[in-house]
């Protein structure tokens, strides 16, 4: 059951944070959002060549996952944070059921991999 306790926690996580955050930023620079926002930041890239603007794209799921893997160790690693998951009404304790919850992002196994639509590049 702590698997699937796990799992739920991992793909919430990757769809709902990590490919949304990637998807918005995306329509940013391609320049499908039309709020003051995004216009202000195409403003900002509009200096920059297509190749440029490529690297942005690029390193900008980097810049999401090393995020996602900073929160992940926070609340593995801060005692005052507790994090549970509750599936079929049965609840448990994030930390205690993975021997290293940033872990759970990487390899052909690991959340980004199976969760994930959007892009990836390990570092």
């Amino acid at each position: 059951m702590s698997e699937k306790h796990l799992d739920t926690f991992g793909e919430i996580l990757i769809k709902k944070v990590r490919d949304l955050t990637i998807h918005n930023w995306d329509c940013i620079i391609d320049g499908e959002m039309k709020g003051q926002r995004s216009k202000e930041i195409r403003e900002k890239l509009s200096f920059f060549n297509d190749e440029q603007v490529g690297v942005f794209k690029e390193l900008f799921p980097m810049v999401v996952d090393s995020t996602i893997h900073h929160l992940l160790w926070t609340l593995e690693e801060e005692d005052g944070l507790e994090l549970f998951v509750e599936v079929d009404q049965k609840v448990n304790r994030i930390r205690d059921i993975s021997d290293g919850l940033a872990g759970e992002l990487y390899t052909e196994d690991g959340w980004i991999m199976r969760f994930s639509k959007k892009r990836y590049k390990e570092l």
